[in-house]
């Protein structure tokens, strides 16, 4: 039917019937996340499974051994990162003392800290834990007793408790959001395996004969661009998380399975996996070893860690695969989180890089264009 139109008729109708598409597909963006999600997937592991089929391994069998082999090692990683999680539940929970060891912790400090400070000037020191538990007393006690405070605490409370739960209704949304990607990416990334090569051949079929080389080549650059990001970031925070792994079981530190490898895969956010790591294992650390003993440990391994993924792995493995500049990181992150939560956050960069790269093809030669033609 649209083809008996005219070209300008013809070309508004589908301009109209895009743009109904597009409405349509950010209305349902929670269902199209992972479908997008799984064909990046796909996209990047089909390198491999084309270098299985050239050794003589059937389509089929290539995918399969490639999803068995990622199916048993992410179970194996769950099972020990499940295991470790677990015990230091267990370990918290069950520890009554806990407050004891605070304080024995709090005391050793001090006395470390003191020293420090004396050396500076012989009336500098630390209060110490009878005087800070008696300030929190007497904190609580004044704030208890004072009837226009407590009025001001309960109304402040009940709105705490509001943003609170407004919280973790949206925490638990992303949650479950979280693990439905899980579930669905591998599903899709699995069938589309098989009709990668159908689908793109199918998007370039309907392209302008005009611009199709154009498109294409643009295509190429942001899906090689995504691919050796994703590829190479994985990698990088694998080699991470082992070395933070080893670092911290030689240094004697607890849980370094979970704290070392859930550090170093957190990484996939920039500045989050390494903070997040350090004062999760700086913590837990201080109650088994102490404080001092605990922070130079922890600061040497995940020091150490930051200078090998900074100075080493990135250049080596990811080079300038994106190309931006770190400003542009820490805005794209923050303005991802913003719209988009956790899930803006972990595609932030790429989308940026992609949105450069659209810019840096279709839109600067058409403002050089207009540059160069204007008078004067």
């Amino acid at each position: 039917m649209l083809e008996r139109l005219s070209p300008v008729r013809r070309n508004l109708a589908l301009l109209v019937l895009f743009g109904l598409l597009l409405w349509f597909a950010w209305t349902i963006r929670v269902v199209l996340n992972p479908l997008l999600l799984g064909y990046l997937c796909a996209y990047i592991l089909h390198p491999l499974v084309q270098r299985l089929e050239r050794r003589g391994f059937r389509r089929r069998t290539a995918v399969n051994l490639i999803f068995l082999a990622g199916f048993v090692g992410c179970a194996l990683l769950a099972l020990g990162l499940w295991t470790q999680g677990q015990s230091l539940v267990r370990d918290v929970l069950q520890n009554a003392s806990l407050s004891e060891t605070l304080r024995s912790q709090f005391e050793h400090a001090k006395t470390a800290i003191d020293g420090w400070l004396h050396k500076i000037s012989p009336t500098l020191a630390l209060p110490d834990w009878a005087t800070v538990k008696q300030w929190f007393d007497d904190l609580v006690k004044n704030f208890g007793n004072d009837k226009e405070q407590a009025a001001k605490a309960g109304t402040a409370g009940l709105a705490a408790a509001g943003t609170a739960g407004t919280w973790l209704i949206s925490f638990f949304g992303d949650v479950l959001a979280f693990l439905a990607l899980l579930l669905l990416v591998p599903i899709y990334a699995y069938f589309l395996l098989f009709e990668l090569n159908r689908v793109n051949a199918f998007v370039a079929r309907y392209l302008p004969r005009s611009e199709k080389g154009r498109i294409l080549r643009i295509g190429d650059q942001i899906g090689q661009m995504l691919a050796s990001f994703f590829r190479g970031r994985l990698l990088v925070c694998l080699i991470k998380g082992v070395f933070l792994a080893l670092g911290m079981w030689a240094c004697g530190l607890p849980y370094a399975l979970l704290f070392g490898l859930g550090s170093g895969f957190l990484g996939l956010v920039p500045f989050v996996g390494a903070f997040t790591g350090f004062i999760g294992a700086l913590l837990v650390s201080t109650i088994d070893q102490g404080l001092v003993p605990a922070l130079w440990k922890c600061g040497v391994v995940f020091g150490l860690a930051e200078i090998l993924e900074g100075y080493v792995l990135l250049p080596k493995i990811l080079g300038d695969s994106l190309g931006l500049h770190p400003i542009i990181v820490l805005f794209a992150l923050m303005a991802g989180g913003v719209a988009f939560g956790f899930f803006g956050v972990l595609i932030a960069l790429p989308l940026t890089a992609s949105i450069v790269i659209l810019v840096r093809e279709l839109v600067l030669p058409a403002l050089s264009r207009v540059a160069d033609d204007a008078p004067g």
